[in-house]
């Protein structure tokens, strides 16, 4: 059986345009949590910001400027998380 996967749809709220990842495994507890917002807890902002950055603050994953319709086809769930400045 495959793992599931994710696209996440990257909201940086203005600061860049909208940018798209697929993440290898199922992170749809996420959808629509946003660094910096009140209704995330501490774990879930971390959790957030591993998706993109290593531990050094690096983006560790590559951005995608087109949406990866090809993961969704393969079955992948979509979600949308971000940034707030």
């Amino acid at each position: 059986m495959k793992k599931k996967k994710t696209v996440v749809i990257w909201d940086s709220c203005g600061i860049e345009t909208l940018k798209f990842f697929v993440v290898n495994r199922d992170v749809s507890r996420l959808d629509g949590k946003y660094v910096n917002s009140s209704d995330i807890s501490d774990d879930e902002q971390q959790e957030v910001s591993n998706l993109v950055y290593d531990e050094n603050g690096k983006q560790a994953v590559p951005m995608l400027n087109q949406f990866p319709v090809d993961a969704v086809r393969d079955g992948a769930t979509v979600i949308v998380c971000g940034f707030l400045p």
